[in-house]
């Protein structure tokens, strides 16, 4: 399910060069740029999140009833698909871009709700997601995916897209690893989860859930948080200056923890029911 923004030009402006909008997707490394007989299709693929979503440059203008909005603008058949089962953190992302679009090409949009064509406004646009994805949830349901707190789930997914930087932050010597939601697929219990192997420098993201603890000979075993905590807070200590709820545990205090192993051992939990899902599976609603 996506909303369609669709970009419009004012008819005094030269024509839209395409080949400029083309250019600047390829700077983004995360877009690949797709050719079929109707339409360019602009896919980007977040691995950080397994998403994606897209943008499409189209033979043929799909605007509904085209011939009701002012003249003065023309379409020029390129839209945006805007997914709307998903995180408000990665719509709002996307709209950013969306915002640097339409800056750069001196475009302006339309959408189905609009009663006309409109300058590009952010928080407008915020807000029709979020009315449009109340309606489909109350029309359809979350379908398969998962509710989370809001508050909390920008922060997981602020941490899950700052893991690159982090980890050049700490010179690549403590491990940032991203987080990866997991289910019970018996009794429906979920959570956010991530890899600690065992004895290395780790910075801990927030609010999760489980911790897979990994040893180098043995098979990994899963520890609820609050057990973990228990356990390892006397190594662990807060990273106050970034987001709530971050812990790090530094080179000489992992070595240290190698010895807590036998008591998180005691406390692990069956874990053959847990699948992992999509960070992008969870709404903050």
């Amino acid at each position: 399910m996506a909303i369609y923004i669709h970009f419009f030009r004012d008819s005094n402006l030269e024509k839209l060069d395409f080949g400029k909008v083309l250019e600047f997707f390829d700077a983004y490394p995360n877009f690949k740029i797709y050719y079929t007989d109707d339409e360019v299709q602009i896919d980007c693929r977040d691995d950080d999140f397994k998403f994606s979503y897209r943008y499409l440059i189209t033979k043929k203008s799909r605007v509904n009833q085209i011939y009701k909005l002012n003249p003065q603008y023309l379409n020029v058949n390129f839209l945006l698909e805007l997914p709307v089962l998903v995180p408000s953190f990665l719509v709002k992302e996307i709209l950013t871009l969306t915002q640097k679009i339409c800056k750069l090409f001196d475009l302006e949009i339309y959408n189905d709700a609009f009663k006309d064509v409109q300058p590009f406004n952010l928080a407008d646009v915020v807000v029709l997601f979020e009315e449009t994805r109340r309606e489909t949830v109350a029309e359809y349901g979350i379908q398969d995916k998962l509710t989370f707190e809001k508050d909390k789930l920008d922060e997981i997914c602020r941490y899950q897209r700052s893991v690159a930087s982090l980890r050049e932050y700490y010179h690549n010597e403590v491990d940032v690893n991203l987080v990866e939601p997991i289910i019970d697929k018996i009794t429906n219990e979920y959570g956010i989860s991530v890899v600690w192997n065992l004895g290395q420098p780790t910075v801990f993201p927030p609010h999760l859930t489980y911790i897979y603890v990994k040893e180098e000979q043995n098979i990994p075993f899963l520890v609820r948080r609050k057990d973990f905590m228990s356990i390892m807070n006397k190594y662990l200590i807060e990273i106050v200056n970034f987001l709530p709820d971050m812990y790090i545990l530094k080179p000489k205090q992992a070595k240290a923890s190698r010895k807590a192993v036998n008591k998180l051992r005691k406390v692990a939990i069956i874990d053959q029911n847990f699948k992992s899902v999509r960070l992008a599976n969870f709404l903050d609603i």
